[in-house]
């Protein structure tokens, strides 16, 4: 079965079902319902024409309070009954009332105006008061209210009354409001009636036993009676019992076009939801296969619209996102590429942190970051590399454990969210954020430095994916980190001798031939020592090698302590050391031998225990003057320390002079 057909009699039942048993009920309960509705109706009728006749016993109380207010106020200025009439008229006048009447203390009539539809203008005790419960003498064709007038001093001083005449058109009023036939006694007197004069009379005449009790039935009629007070005018109302002739078979042809047309009704209505529901579906099997830019027509507003037009915003953030996703995926390809290209071709620290830096940012879509490095043997950070931090005050040195950075370098521990919170207060020193991640490039040996990104340039915070990503390129940074200063040591180790810690032989003959050629770049002098120590193999052959090797660690920092920190100091080879001097000419030579003369002589060599008194000879050289090239600046130097050997040791000689000239 389909989906049509069981909506179609899911449609039928749901209609049908409820007809038949409404059918029931009205053929059963309408007759008892239309009348309870009737008397409600007749209930709701009197409770209206109430309170528009109690509304007009509000509006006599007002009126008559008016007239006493006045009639007192002027008996201030002149006699009473001047005063009097002349408020009784402006009420009147005012249409306040139909008809007002002051009299004194007596109860004598002072003042009256206007007239009531039927009988000799009454007193306002013949009035009586529909708001104070006073009978009214006989039947008053009104409704009356009245009040006490009292002087400015509060002496009583008489009564004022008014009386609202009841007449035909004050019954058609209340009955247009109250939908219900309205008839006026004054007693069993008609006044005015929007019934025909036999019903009326009957009304009259049921009067009595209408008053204060529920409806009645008077001929064909439902009836009920009010007044506002003792002999006040009498207000019946009524309302036609209702007929129910006909009722079932109007019912059983109600039933019959009701099932044809909600059949037909069922049909449409399955036919237009599943219509929209089966193109839906169609769609949705397109965009499973693959198709994002399907899109379903919207030509209504209602749910299976709404259902259409949420479907189309779902495949176009579906498009929109895969497409991000594609990008992404694209741009961490490029970026991937980028970086183990960058990481396989180079050990360069500077570079390779900027190649990370950028991936990271990219990746991220971060405003600005940061990479510092660990320094060994310190305790801070250095910036190597930075993106967009120019106006964000960063400096190039942080402490460990200082700020965010310093936090995450000493804890080892990434951190991500808003500059701030509880544990990334930044210092001072940092780059200024509101958002940021804090990472650090760690490996099994320590924590090598702190990758650092702030601020997304859409204005997001990072979330978790994007820490995650940037703690991947943080284990790829640390590598390469790890990688280069292995590098760089061992850099450092094949130009370093081992014992003393100064430059080795390769290291002496790179730094000499930079040296030349930036004296000859900018015309500068250059001066080379050769030293050797003095009978050093005696010291060898009887203290043993241990001895030796300490007595030449002295002599490397005696002499690296009388040399500026441009001059360059290595060893030679066996107990023969080297010093370059860039721009130093012959007599700075000169000065610098003999400082190194007189600090290896100054103090005997304590080793192990000895006191051993070690002198050195040294040859002087000076480019060009004695040599144009590396290597015959060398035998020139070589020359020298061979004469001052031969002139006796501890001294120093300068190449091509004689040796009288330049001894010490």
């Amino acid at each position: 079965m389909t989906l049509r057909l069981r909506l179609s009699l899911a449609f039928l039942l749901v209609v049908i079902v409820p007809l038949v048993v409404a059918a029931i009920v009205v053929g059963r309960g309408v007759p008892h319902s239309l009348n309870a509705a009737a008397v409600n109706r007749l209930a709701a009728s009197r409770a209206g024409a109430t309170a528009l006749v109690r509304q007009t016993c509000v509006t006599a109380r007002l009126a008559a309070e008016v007239l006493g207010r006045e009639a007192a106020a002027g008996a201030a200025a002149r006699p009473q009954s001047a005063a009097a009439q002349a408020a009784a008229r402006d009420v009147v006048a005012r249409g306040l009332a139909g008809y007002a009447v002051v009299t004194d203390r007596a109860g004598a009539v002072i003042a009256r105006s206007g007239s009531l539809p039927t009988g000799a203008p009454p007193s306002a005790a013949a009035l009586g008061s529909c708001s104070r419960g006073l009978r009214a003498q006989g039947s008053v064709a009104a409704i009356a209210d009245s009040v006490t007038v009292r002087s400015a001093r509060g002496r009583v001083v008489g009564q004022a009354a008014v009386a609202m005449a009841l007449d035909a058109g004050t019954a058609r009023r209340i009955a247009a409001a109250t939908n219900a036939g309205v008839t006026l006694l004054a007693g069993r007197r008609v006044i005015a009636t929007t019934e025909t004069p036999a019903r009326a009379r009957a009304l009259a005449a049921a009067a009595p036993r209408l008053i204060g009790t529920g409806s009645h039935r008077v001929g064909d009629r439902l009836a009920t009676a009010a007044t506002v007070g003792p002999g006040q005018a009498v207000m019946v109302v009524s309302v036609g019992r209702p007929s129910v002739g006909g009722l079932e078979a109007l019912l059983v042809a109600v039933l019959a076009a009701a099932l044809l047309l909600s059949a037909l009704i069922g049909w449409l209505l399955a036919r237009l939801i599943t219509r929209p529901l089966a193109e839906l579906s169609e769609a949705a099997a397109r965009v499973a296969a693959g198709d994002l830019d399907t899109r379903i027509g919207t030509t209504s507003r209602d749910e299976v619209g709404q259902l259409a037009g949420a479907f189309n915003e779902m495949t176009d953030e579906l498009r929109t996102y895969v497409g991000e996703l594609e990008r992404n995926r694209d741009e961490l390809r490029r970026n991937l590429a980028r970086l183990g290209d960058t990481l396989s071709s180079t050990h360069d620290l500077g570079r390779i942190l900027t190649v990370i830096l950028d991936t990271a940012i990219g990746s991220v879509r971060a405003a600005a970051g940061a990479a510092y490095v660990t320094q060994t043997g310190r305790d801070d950070l250095l910036l190597r590399a930075g993106r967009g931090l120019e106006r964000r005050g960063a400096q190039s040195r942080l402490q460990l454990g200082e700020g965010v950075t310093g936090t995450v370098a000493a804890t080892g521990e990434a951190v991500r969210g808003r500059a701030g919170d509880e544990g990334l207060t930044l210092s001072a020193l940092e780059p200024s954020a509101a958002e940021l991640i804090s990472v650090p490039m760690r490996t099994s040996g320590g924590v090598l430095g702190v990758l650092n990104l702030y601020d997304r340039t859409d204005g997001r915070p990072f979330d978790a994916g994007d820490l995650e990503t940037i703690r991947t390129f943080a284990g790829q940074a640390a590598v390469a980190l790890d990688n280069v200063l292995l590098h760089q040591e061992a850099q450092r180790l094949s130009v370093t001798d081992a014992l003393t810690g100064l430059g080795n032989y390769r290291f002496f003959q790179s730094t000499l031939t930079r040296e030349i050629e930036r004296a000859v770049r900018f015309h500068r002098p250059l001066a080379l020592l050769m030293l050797d120590l003095d009978l050093f193999k005696e010291v060898n052959d009887v203290h043993g090698h241990q001895v030796g090797n300490a007595v030449l660690v002295e002599v490397a920092e005696r002499v690296r302590g009388e040399v500026r920190e441009v001059d360059t100091v290595a060893r030679y080879g066996g107990e023969e050391f080297v010093v370059v001097l860039p721009e130093t000419d012959r007599e700075g030579a000169g000065h610098t031998s003999e400082r190194i003369c007189s600090a290896i002589r100054r103090a005997p060599f304590a080793v192990a225990g000895l006191e051993l008194a070690v002198t050195v000879s040294i040859g002087a050289a000076v480019f060009p003057a004695d040599g144009e090239s590396a290597i015959t600046l060398v035998r020139s130097a070589d020359e020298a320390l061979y004469a001052a050997k031969a002139g006796g040791r501890d001294q120093w000689r300068m190449a091509t002079q004689p040796a009288a000239d330049e001894s010490r």
